[in-house]
């Protein structure tokens, strides 16, 4: 996030080095502007908890699934993928800077570092952040 030019909230608490479990009173007492998650469960369900609406990012409908096909963008294992998660980051937090549309830019990337060429209904996968196998794993 902050090679994106982004700020880590998370950075400043418990959570300092990497991906942890926070509670809400501690996102409340954050008051991110926008969440990235890589918990599919997570992202499926918070819009279906009140307590979640005070959260700025939430109430501003910037809560995003990072993508983590064939590996995660921004997360676990460190591999290729955090190149085009940092392209992806970034579009989301500065889109006046980063305009291209970031289907063009995956396209790219996944035909250049997995020389492959994804398909209307691949792409979509990858970026809407689904488990490998499907849904709901």
């Amino acid at each position: 996030m902050e090679r994106a030019g982004g700020v880590n909230v998370a950075e400043r608490g418990a959570a300092r080095g990497g991906i942890a479990t926070v509670s809400i009173e501690q996102v409340l007492a954050w008051a991110p502007d926008t969440i990235v998650t890589w918990d599919a469960n997570f992202f499926r369900s918070y819009a279906e908890n009140p307590v979640w609406a005070a959260v700025p990012a939430v109430a501003a409908k910037r809560v995003y699934l990072a993508p983590r096909l064939p590996f995660g963008w921004i997360d676990q294992p460190p591999s290729i993928n955090r190149t085009i998660g940092l392209r992806w980051m970034a579009g989301l937090l500065y889109p006046d800077k980063f305009p291209q549309d970031i289907r063009i830019a995956a396209r790219e990337f996944i035909k250049l570092f997995y020389q492959t060429e994804p398909d209307e209904a691949a792409l979509e996968r990858v970026l809407a952040g689904e488990p490998p196998g499907g849904r709901g794993r």
